[in-house]
């Protein structure tokens, strides 16, 4: 049952993903005075990182003491991804303004930092979880 519950969760996650992208390629094209619809797509990326860094804190709490090697696993991934988005923060994310298409300067430098280590964060994710999940399924077939 609970097999079905995640999957339907999935689905429904890539759904509303896929209807942001969806909202952003079927807008308008941008003039001068409009810009972009790329909001409903950032407002999903922050609500999916923070869902993600949530389920990171809970499912940790969780495995820890069931086996000694799972809690020590999912401690050294949560304090790497910690750590990275230190790293993002203070090494490479930007506070420089932004002038957006419609004139709009945005110059919260809080702001704009935080949406830079969003971004670098969920990209470093992303390759990571591709880069494991390979080294898991070449290890496999080496077996």
């Amino acid at each position: 049952m609970s097999k079905k519950i995640g999957k339907i969760i999935l689905v429904a996650l890539a759904a509303i993903a896929f209807i942001a992208v969806l909202v952003w390629l079927l807008s308008p094209e941008p003039t001068s005075k409009t810009i972009a619809n790329v909001g409903p797509m950032l407002v999903v990326a922050a609500c999916y990182l923070g869902l993600a860094a949530l389920l990171t804190i809970v499912l940790t709490a969780m495995n820890l003491g069931k086996s000694k090697g799972g809690s020590k696993l999912g401690l050294i991934v949560f304090g790497a991804l910690v750590v990275v988005a230190l790293i993002c923060y203070f090494a490479f994310a930007s506070a420089s303004p932004v002038t957006g298409a419609d004139g709009t300067v945005y110059s919260n430098p809080f702001t704009l930092k935080i949406s830079d280590t969003m971004l670098y964060l969920a990209y470093i994710a992303l390759g990571g979880t591709v880069l494991f999940l390979l080294w898991g399924e070449i290890r496999k077939a080496l077996k």
